[in-house]
């Protein structure tokens, strides 16, 4: 069966008119969730219902950012929106809720598809929900729940190796260590100078230090040879432990919470500037290759392009296929001579007449050395983008998969226009 869009029109039709385009009345707020697809079939059908054009938006978040898993899940998500006819973006923001009111601010929306609330319980006493602050902020909108089919967990193991910590590094420890010891000797230095016993508050600095530079693990190593040294060293009797001293519980206890607050705030800043500096150049990348699809002419130029920008950032082999002549053929293509198989074949023919991705990676003919990818707009299906790897590995990193989708999205674009321009040239 071959997917078409509301209108009936389709890639391989060479009698394609052009239609006015309904103005984007709904939005799709998808997350790294398991509702996005849900979200995004929900959005689907208002659109066709409402015979409007609709727009699917993922608000990343530092915490997103740093979780390849809900990348994965987002990526996924724009990349069926994108098949349905949407129009997707990548939109970064300190929190989901904050970045999706101010889209809708700024975008003449009428119909709002969010998922249904998953933050655990004691997340949701912290902070609002993000339906009651978009009626409160934006009461003309409408909002549409979509509930979740797959929980949370059923993504955990699939995502473990992704979703791990990074291990502790022995060197953070030992630098944590050696201010502590520094401070132990600038405290020795100022108790000879100017006698008395000298203030706890001097091992602030390598706690603070350590917790701004190497995070919470390095930070508790600071605080415990603070307190401990400390004790031996500067506090009478000397050479002696007292951990039963009042004095002892009250550094111990300021230091910790120095130590967690210091790491915390760190961190979030630490992921805010990576996330804006990230999505910065991702930008900016978008709309240079924007820029260079608007000066290709033809399907040459175009496939070029295009293959250019997606072997520049997946750091793969990229071919470009269309339809001519009643079968399809390769455009353009990174690889001479283009190792295809049988199988990759398989997967290029599904790709076209199913308008679904297929190849490694996905759950069509997942045998298939390339990743086969439909460039697909309101139109139909209108060319093939096929990616392989070296390492034989799927092609599309998780942390890529956004950005992937959107420029998925301009190529589609691009062939669109090449598509029309055709077909006015034949009128």
């Amino acid at each position: 069966m071959i997917l078409r869009d509301e209108s009936g029109l389709n890639a391989k039709d060479p009698s394609l008119k052009v239609e006015e385009v309904a103005e984007t009345r709904i939005l799709a707020a998808v997350s790294g969730s398991g509702s996005g697809e849900r979200v995004v079939e929900l959005a689907a059908d208002l659109a066709a219902a409402l015979s409007a054009s609709w727009h699917a938006v993922f608000i990343e978040t530092p915490r997103s950012a740093r979780d390849p898993a809900i990348a994965r899940r987002a990526a996924d998500a724009l990349a069926l929106a994108l098949r349905r006819g949407a129009t997707v973006s990548n939109e970064p923001d300190d929190d989901v809720a904050s970045g999706l009111v101010a889209h809708l601010a700024g975008s003449p929306v009428e119909h709002l598809v969010i998922g249904a609330p998953t933050s655990e319980p004691k997340r949701r006493w912290f902070r609002r929900s993000m339906i009651s602050l978009v009626q409160e902020r934006l009461p003309s909108v409408t909002v549409h729940i979509a509930p979740a089919t797959v929980p949370a967990s059923a993504f955990e193991t699939a995502d473990a190796e992704a979703s791990l910590p990074s291990k502790p590094n022995l060197r953070h420890h030992l630098f944590a260590l050696g201010l502590v010891a520094i401070t132990l000797c600038l405290a020795e230095l100022a108790s000879l100078l100017i006698g008395g016993r000298p203030l706890n508050l001097l091992f602030l600095f390598p706690v603070i230090a350590a917790a701004a530079r190497f995070g919470i693990g390095p930070a508790l190593t600071a605080t415990t040879a603070s307190v401990l040294g400390f004790d031996f060293f500067l506090l009478q009797p000397r050479f002696h432990f007292e951990p039963t001293t009042p004095v002892i519980f009250l550094t111990l206890a300021s230091l910790l919470a120095v130590a967690v607050y210091t790491s915390w705030v760190t961190q979030a800043l630490r992921s805010r500037v990576a996330l804006s500096d990230r999505s910065a150049k991702e930008n900016a990348r978008i709309a240079s290759f924007a820029q260079i699809l608007a000066r290709a002419a033809n399907w040459n130029e175009t496939a070029g392009a295009v293959c250019d920008e997606f072997s520049s950032v997946l750091k793969a082999d990229v071919a470009v296929f269309r339809e001519r002549g009643g079968g399809l053929e390769l455009v353009d293509a990174t690889m001479d001579p283009l190792s295809w198989g049988p199988i990759d074949q398989a997967a290029l023919d599904w790709c076209w007449e199913h308008g679904v991705s297929a190849g490694r990676g996905t759950t069509n003919i997942a045998s298939a050395e390339w990743r086969v990818e439909p460039l697909r707009t309101s139109l139909g299906t209108l060319a093939v983008l096929a990616l392989v790897r070296s390492d034989g590995r799927d092609p599309i990193r998780a942390d890529r998969g956004v950005l992937f989708s959107t420029l998925i999205s301009q190529a589609a674009l691009a062939h669109e226009r090449l598509i029309l321009e055709d077909s006015l040239r034949t009128e």
